[in-house]
């Protein structure tokens, strides 16, 4: 099998690859330096949702009938091979507008998590992620020997900006900022002020900004990366979350070309690439992306309607921001009450929501918006019982 990582001549198939010091994949995968990382959110997002009749924790749009909507299905293997992958990583920066035109193809958005940390950082560097936050980005620098610092993301206009909370929570090591738009689990956007303040931030302080945007294109509005800013913004991205195509595990790095080199290099120590039939399929789903993103829109409208109105009846949690993703984000008021209510609603009413531990925040939960409508309004009634239960049974513990 011919590889096909970003080449210095991407024209060429056997053109040779960049060659790219990186100091974090020398020590590929584990050291007894730091503490394995724990990625318990992924495991059990993997097999306990689907084991209930009501599912509120599947944050990826429900997936297609593909067959039913008259779009490609098949994936197979092509005669071409794997010289299909440079067409789809080239449609993909032209849609996504990516610097140099394309991007760096990867097994699902985990792996190009991965492949950003293990790149572009290195032992004794340190990341500062968000709080709550999604699991990987606190977990997964742990592979590459990398410190993980936090910052609360501000959820409301009182208090400090976001470029403020994450300024004054730098330290001597931080080299990047890792941040989701929309954040994940409260579904908050990043603006367009706060992305140029963060840039400018990035600048002074000579720091990487890493955008997990595998939520982004639910927002609206004509699709893009926050990598097009410049050369110390990279993102990543896939089919899952918003187009519904989870089971081909794509997804991609957005950065500058040296960006995609060193994340090529990465790669050949994980999945080297992804599976030929994923590869094939996409490129036949490319000239129908936007029917299923429409289809996402048309289901998340709904759905937040049905969810506003309950909101809107009174509930014993508070909304901290309006979400513009698949999820929205329930702050109980007292400590660990999100775990509780968790746990209760799967046990007694067979209902799976994310506990907010996941985010390391115990006291909410991340409720999905994600499924289609008529299913999605019969968990939400489910939801509504789970939650009179909880509320005549708990007792309010004002959180410390």
């Amino acid at each position: 099998m011919r590889r096909t990582g970003v080449a210095l001549d991407r024209g060429r198939r056997d053109a040779p690859e960049a060659s790219v010091a990186l100091p974090a994949a020398r020590h590929l995968l584990f050291s007894r330096a730091m503490p394995l990382p724990s990625l318990d959110h992924l495991a059990w997002s993997k097999v306990h949702p689907a084991r209930h009749e009501a599912n509120l924790a599947d944050s990826g749009i429900e997936p297609p009938d593909l067959a039913a909507m008259g779009l490609p299905d098949r994936g197979g293997l092509p005669r071409e091979g794997y010289d299909l992958q440079p067409d789809v990583e080239a449609l993909f920066g032209a849609r996504w507008r990516a610097p140099g035109g394309r991007v760096l193809l990867a097994s699902g958005g985990s792996e190009a998590i991965a492949l950003v940390f293990g790149a572009l950082l290195q032992r004794g560097d340190e990341v500062l992620v968000e709080r709550p936050g999604y699991e990987p980005h606190r977990e997964v620098p742990r592979l590459f020997d990398v410190a993980v610092r936090r910052f609360d993301r501000p959820m409301s206009p009182d208090g400090p900006s976001l470029v403020e909370a994450i300024e004054q929570a730098l330290g001597p090591a931080t080299r990047m900022v890792a941040l989701t738009h929309p954040h994940n689990p409260s579904g908050a956007a990043l603006t367009a002020e706060e992305a140029r303040a963060l840039d400018g931030l990035a600048e002074r302080r000579g720091l990487w900004l890493f955008c997990d945007e595998a939520y982004r294109d639910v927002i609206g509005g004509p699709t893009g990366t926050l990598a097009s800013m410049g050369p110390r913004w990279v993102a990543t991205s896939s089919l899952t979350k918003v187009y519904g195509l989870g089971g081909l595990r794509i997804g991609w790095v957005a950065g500058a070309p040296d960006v995609l080199a060193r994340c090529a290099v990465v790669q050949n120590a994980l999945s080297v690439t992804p599976a030929l039939p994923s590869i094939a399929l996409t490129l036949a789903l490319a000239p129908h992306l936007d029917v299923l993103r429409s289809r996402a829109l048309r289901m998340l409208a709904a759905n937040r309607a049905r969810w506003s109105a309950l909101v809107a009846a009174g509930v014993p949690f508070a909304i901290p921001c309006v979400s513009q993703g698949t999820t929205v984000w329930a702050l109980f008021p007292g400590a660990g009450q999100g775990d509780a209510f968790a746990e209760m609603a799967s046990r007694r009413f067979g209902l799976a929501v994310t506990p907010g531990r996941f985010f390391a925040e115990p006291r909410g939960i991340r409720v999905a918006l994600a499924a289609e409508p008529e299913r999605f309004a019969a968990a939400l009634e489910t939801f509504e019982r789970a939650l009179a239960a909880f509320a005549a049974e708990a007792p309010v513990r004002e959180n410390p």
